[in-house]
């Protein structure tokens, strides 16, 4: 893990935290918001249809997909909270939404190859709430690669 923090740190600073502002940046009708609100964590709180149903345990290298394809359709999975700006500044958590299945979950080859998420940085979300920065976690390098001093060597 430490290497993969030291090579994302040579990009940002805050490699523990995914950018959520991208979220606030268009209402629910696809036109971009004239105010960009949006949390400064999300927190997944399995929820009681689901609990104790995917093992903590390894108990084989692909066993998580046979916990997962088991769980019934139309079941719930989280309960999603969100904090309207970090605790340190008064922040308080609101349940923003629940995370349903509609149907049951299934593996697909084309989910395996081809489904990607990109993370947006927390380094956007800091433009517009400078005031937050002192309250997300930092791995920082100044922004130089991780192998610099490696490759100082030759």
């Amino acid at each position: 893990m430490l290497a993969v923090a030291k090579k994302f740190s040579s990009v940002t600073d805050h490699v523990q935290v995914v950018g959520l502002s991208d979220w606030g940046a268009y209402g629910q009708n696809g036109k971009k918001s004239s105010r960009n609100v949006f949390p400064s964590t999300l927190r997944f709180e399995p929820h009681s249809d689901v609990k104790g149903k995917i093992s903590n345990k390894f108990h084989g290298e692909m066993a998580y997909l046979d916990d997962l394809t088991g769980i019934a359709a139309n079941s719930n999975l989280y309960n999603v909270y969100a904090m309207d700006k970090p605790k340190q500044l008064g922040g308080k958590e609101h349940i923003i939404g629940r995370l349903q299945l509609e149907d049951k979950l299934i593996t697909s080859k084309w989910g395996d190859e081809n489904l990607f998420f990109r993370h947006q940085k927390a380094d956007d979300d800091l433009k517009i709430h400078k005031e937050w920065e002192p309250y997300y976690p930092r791995y920082s390098l100044d922004g130089k690669c991780p192998y610099q001093k490696f490759f100082s060597l030759f």
